[in-house]
């Protein structure tokens, strides 16, 4: 198991307005080996910029190649840059212990 943090920082008060656009799965449900994604949104007051956690969670490394080779996901990310969107950072975990209920 895969998941697959970008993690993205935004101006104060544009948090919720980006995260919409990860509303529609925009094709990445349809690639084989993806299990999930969640959109995960922090804002501190007073701080300088608000953060999105975007996790794709995928079965192995094979199927994030897959969709990251794939035309959905050149339509999805290429959209311009967004002024409000002050930099992203992008990280890859491997699972290695899970407990569920």
């Amino acid at each position: 198991m895969l998941v697959v943090t970008n993690s993205i920082k935004v101006k104060p008060g544009y948090g919720q307005e980006i995260a919409q656009r990860f509303a529609e799965a925009k094709g990445v449900q349809e690639i084989e080996g993806f299990v999930r994604m969640e959109v995960w949104h922090e804002a501190k007051e007073g701080a300088e910029a608000e953060e999105l956690k975007v996790s794709t969670v995928w079965e192995d490394e094979e199927a994030f190649k897959r969709w990251t080779s794939s035309e959905s996901f050149r339509q999805s990310h290429g959209q311009g840059r967004n002024e409000n969107i002050l930099g992203a950072s992008l990280n890859k975990y491997e699972l290695l212990i899970s407990h569920k209920k």
